[in-house]
C-alpha cells in the first residue's frame, strides 16, 4: 500500500505506538509518522505508507494546528499534566484581556527552548532519558513560528487556546511561557492537533476505524495517494525526453511558465499523467530532488 494515513490518535499512546498498529493492521511494514505527538495528545498523526514514506519530510513541514488547554497556577517538570508539580502557586485570576496581551508576546518567529522531557538528543542520548536520571541538560533555543495563538475561552484555571505554528513547536513550552509572563506558572492540561499541512482532524479514522475497513476492503477510501499528498507543489508536465533523463536523475531545463513561481519544488508528471516525483528550481533548470521508479 502506498499512500497517505491521517490518524485520530487516542491519549495514552506513543505515537510509535500507533505506528505499530497501523503496521499489524495494514500488514505493511514500511510505515512512518510526519511529526510525533505525546502520549497526552490526540488527534491528527498522519502516517506514510510504502512508497509514501519518501514524502514524510515534506509533510512535516506543513503548519500545524492545535487545541490546548493550559491550566494557570501549577508547574510541572514535564510542563503538562503527566509530570511531578514542582509548584502551586496562588494567584488573582487574571482578565481575558491581560491574558490575550500577553499571547501576543508569543506569536511570530520566536526562540523557544525545548523541554527537558523530550526526545531531543544530547550527545546522542535523548533528553527526556537523561532528565528521568536527574541529568537533564539546559537545551538550546530554536528558532520556531507562531503564527497565531487565539484565546477561545477561559474558566479559571483553564485556559483554552488554538495555536498555529511551524514544526518544532513545543506547545507545553508555550503554556509554560504564557503561565511565567502572567506571573503564576502553568503547565499543558490537554492537546489535541486539529491540523498538519493539509490534513485535518475531520477527515482522520481512529485506530479501530481503520482496522474495520481493512477488514471489510475499504481502507483505500482514506488513503490519500502521493500525487495528491503533494498538491501543493505546482505540477508541471514534462516530454518522454525529458521524463528519461529525470528518471536517470538528470536536469531539465525551466519551463517559461514557472517563472514567476513562488515555490521552490514542482511535481514532475509524464506525458500520460503519471508522477515522476519532485524536483528543485534552480538557476533556470528542474532539478530532481525525489524520483520514483
Amino acid at each position: 500500500m502506498d499512500g497517505v494515513l491521517t490518524i485520530n490518535k487516542p491519549s495514552g499512546m506513543t505515537s510509535h505506538d500507533v505506528v505499530e498498529r497501523v503496521r499489524r493492521i495494514l500488514h505493511e511494514k514500511r510505515i512512518g509518522h510526519t511529526g510525533t505527538l505525546d502520549p497526552l495528545a490526540t488527534g491528527v498523526l498522519v502516517l506514510c505508507a510504502g512508497k509514501a514514506t519518501r514524502i514524510a519530510r515534506y509533510l512535516e513541514a506543513g503548519e500545524k494546528e492545535y487545541k490546548a488547554i493550559m491550566r494557570l497556577g501549577v508547574s510541572t517538570d514535564t510542563l503538562d499534566a503527566e509530570g511531578r508539580v514542582l509548584a502551586t502557586m496562588a494567584y488573582t485570576p487574571p482578565g481575558m484581556r491581560q491574558i490575550i496581551e500577553v499571547m501576543k508576546k508569543f506569536t511570530g518567529s520566536i526562540m523557544q527552548r525545548p523541554p527537558a522531557y523530550s526526545a531531543v538528543k544530547v550527545a546522542g542520548v535523548p533528553s527526556y532519558k537523561l532528565a528521568r536520571e536527574g541529568k537533564a541538560e539546559l537545551l538550546k533555543p530554536r528558532l520556531v513560528t507562531i503564527s497565531g495563538i487565539e484565546l477561545t475561552g477561559f474558566e479559571d484555571p483553564l485556559v483554552s487556546l488554538l495555536v498555529r505554528c511551524s514544526k518544532g513547536v513545543y506547545i507545553r513550552t508555550l503554556c509554560a511561557e504564557i503561565g511565567d509572563a502572567l506571573g503564576m506558572g502553568a503547565h499543558l492540561a490537554g492537546l489535541e492537533r486539529t491540523r498538519s499541512g493539509s490534513f485535518s482532524i475531520d477527515r482522520a479514522v481512529s485506530l479501530d476505524q481503520l482496522q474495520a475497513m481493512m477488514t471489510a476492503g475499504t481502507v483505500e477510501h482514506v488513503v490519500t495517494p502521493i500525487d495528491d499528498a503533494l498538491a501543493e507543489f505546482p505540477s508541471v508536465l514534462i516530454s518522454e525526453t525529458e521524463t528519461v533523463r529525470v528518471m536517470h536523475g538528470n536536469a531539465i531545463s525551466c519551463p517559461p511558465s514557472l517563472a514567476n513561481i513562488k515555490s521552490e519544488r514542482v511535481r514532475l508528471h509524464s506525458p500520460a499523467g503519471r508522477l515522476l516525483g519532485l524536483a528543485h528550481i534552480v538557476a533556470g533548470a528542474l532539478k530532481p530532488e525525489l524520483v520514483f521508479s
